[in-house]
């Protein structure tokens, strides 16, 4: 009598929070390879996977592709130039549940071609969303300076990313600063210091630690980019050693201090240490580029078309956000199209009413983690 293997479901495998990410190779891990061949759950998984990467692939146009190529191999020619987006675009829009999609759009509102008329967002319409998403934050802010994640639907141990990234919408908007968006921006720099220890760490230690530490980073540095004091930047350089010294021989980040290699989180500690090296921090120079060199290894020139903004549709809110900065790079016509439409589209979803309004449902793949503070938070700066 042949014995009986068992099986087990996607929600009894431990692999299942991210096993698109280690078959797409996002995350690489040699316990998932061999656990792989072993697990029904996952080989299933790999058969949705492989079905969906032989649907046809669509492009806006036929030219905008090579425009944004050649957008990009303009920036690498200039010194002080944000690399990380083109990455981001092509990392973060993998294959998956509720990501965004490079698949036929159908009728979908971002369809090229579509009447310039149907699809043109006012940049004054776009600037008021803006502006009331910002004015949410303000109300919704926390009396210690924080944004609460347990209030507004995410993980309580990400507090500290979940206050940085109102804290960076914020100031993306330095020409819009009022009375009381400063003083927010004030009560959440004190809040950031406040917990940040003695060695440099944000936050509580666990599995997305590293998310914490960069995020948290990369908002003081802009705070200190705006308003210079010599407080905030002792508790930078102790921050950037952080990470720094958690960063892996092969140029990458993972979720916690030595955690499995990971895009997304790489892109956050890359994006800090580029904040870092603008402000003067030459230390970082050998760091960020061993970063940048790790995620040009793990990316492709893939260009978005965002199926996912449909009315009902999936999305993921951190991936629209940098593929709204890889247009705006591009800034040809057929770019500036389909920045209008995902505009058009973003805006077409927040909320209008009631103690929510300004901000966005929380609603895509990151939703259970950051909740409505990271949606807004992230629509807010891909309006910008």
């Amino acid at each position: 009598m042949k014995q009986k293997i068992p099986t087990a479901t996607l929600d009894e495998c431990r692999f299942r929070e991210h096993a698109v990410r280690h078959l797409s190779g996002e995350l690489v891990d040699p316990d998932f390879a061999a656990h792989f061949p072993h697990c029904p759950a996952c080989q299933e998984v790999e058969a949705v996977w492989r079905r969906l990467a032989l649907l046809p692939v669509v492009e806006p146009r036929a030219d905008l592709t090579r425009d944004i190529l050649t957008a990009v191999q303009r920036s690498r020619e200039k010194v002080v130039r944000p690399q990380w987006h083109r990455w981001a675009a092509a990392a973060l829009l993998l294959f998956g549940v509720t990501g965004l999609s490079v698949w036929q759009l159908r009728e979908s509102p971002l369809t090229p071609g579509a009447q310039a008329v149907s699809t043109t967002t006012s940049p004054m319409h776009a600037a008021d969303s803006r502006r009331e998403a910002l004015d949410w934050f303000c109300r919704a802010q926390e009396t210690d300076g924080s944004w609460s994640p347990a209030r507004w639907g995410g993980d309580p141990r990400f507090e500290v990313a979940l206050t940085a990234l109102p804290m960076l919408a914020i100031l993306s908007a330095p020409d819009e600063m009022t009375a009381s968006r400063a003083a927010a921006i004030e009560k959440a720099k004190r809040y950031l210091i406040s917990h940040c220890d003695d060695k440099g760490r944000f936050g509580p230690v666990f599995y997305g630690s590293s998310y914490s530490q960069g995020i948290a980073t990369l908002a003081l540095l802009s705070s200190y980019q705006q308003q210079p004091d010599a407080e905030t930047k002792v508790v930078l350089h102790r921050a950037i050693d952080v990470i720094i010294s958690q960063q892996q021989a092969t140029g990458c980040w993972g979720p916690g201090a030595a955690g499995q290699p990971d895009v997304t989180v790489t892109l956050w500690q890359v994006e800090a240490l580029k904040a870092a090296h603008a402000l003067g921090w030459e230390e970082v120079r050998p760091h960020l580029s061993l970063g940048n060199k790790w995620l040009a290894q793990h990316g492709s020139a893939a260009v978005p078309t965002l199926e996912a903004l449909r009315a009902g549709g999936a999305v993921d809110y951190f991936a629209v956000y940098f593929a709204t900065t890889q247009l705006k790079e591009a800034g040809d016509v057929s770019a500036l199209d389909q920045l209008s439409s995902i505009r058009h589209a973003l805006l077409r979803k927040q909320v209008q009413q009631g103690a929510e309004s300004g901000s966005w449902t929380p609603d895509d793949r990151w939703a259970t983690a950051g909740g409505r503070l990271y949606t807004t938070a992230m629509v807010s700066l891909a309006l910008r």
